[in-house]
Order: structure tokens, then sequence, then C-alpha cells
């Protein structure tokens, strides 16, 4: 995977955004894969760029079709196992899930 996630960072075409361009309030990072028209977006260059990779990736591994894909920035979690003594005792599925 690590090798076709470069090849997709190499081919992306990325472009930067800031306010008051179509109507944003702060500056926003576009990455475009033109082959498979997948596109990722955000806050950070490589946000855009890791959610592309994401979406390329998943493009890549599914049923063949014209489905092109978009990813905006994802939802922010606060972590619930800040506690030490809670991270040793538990496996970081049971962690994740406390999340949820």
């Amino acid at each position: 995977m690590g090798r076709d996630a470069q090849a997709v960072r190499e081919r992306a075409t990325v472009e930067q955004y800031e306010p008051p361009v179509f109507g944003i309030d702060r500056e926003l990072w576009v990455a475009e894969d033109a082959e498979t028209g997948c596109t990722g977006i955000g806050r950070v260059e490589d946000e855009a760029i890791g959610n592309l990779v994401s979406l390329v990736l998943t493009h890549e591994s599914a049923a063949v079709d014209e489905t092109e894909y978009l990813k905006l920035p994802g939802d922010v979690r606060k972590k619930r196992w800040s506690d030490v003594g809670a991270r040793k005792r538990r496996g970081i599925v049971e962690r994740l899930f406390d999340g949820f």
C-alpha cells in the first residue's frame, strides 16, 4: 500500500484556496486525482492529500464502475482513554469503540 499511496501523491493536483474565494471563511486545500476522478479536501495540504489517498485506494479496490468519490475534513473525536493506566489495561480496539 505504501507504494500505491506514493503514486497517488505524485500524480495529485493540489490547489490552495484562501478566503473569500467561493465564500469560504478559512483556508482550504483540494487534492484531485485525474485518473480516478476522486477529490480530497482538507484544512491543510497534508489532510487533503491524505483524504485523496484514502479515496483512491478505496476506489481502486471497489467494484469497477464510474463512481467518483469526495472526502471532506472528518470529524474530530475526543479521546476517551486519556488515563494512562486504562491504556495499559485495555487494547486499542476496545478504546476506539469507547468513542462511538
